[in-house]
């Protein structure tokens, strides 16, 4: 029981760490190009579709 539990945090410790640094790369990315981050949002979105 105690090594499910370990798990769940793991995980939720990674999933935190990279919707931060997903965050902070939408931010430069942002100050770099507005189209570019356009065109990977677009990218992102037919992922999730054909996923």
């Amino acid at each position: 029981m105690g090594r499910r539990a370990t798990a769940y945090g793991v995980f939720a410790g990674i999933m935190g760490a990279a919707a931060l640094v997903g965050g902070a790369l939408a931010g430069v990315l942002y100050d770099i190009s507005v189209p570019l981050l356009i065109v990977v949002v677009g990218i992102q979105t037919s992922a999730l579709v054909l996923l």
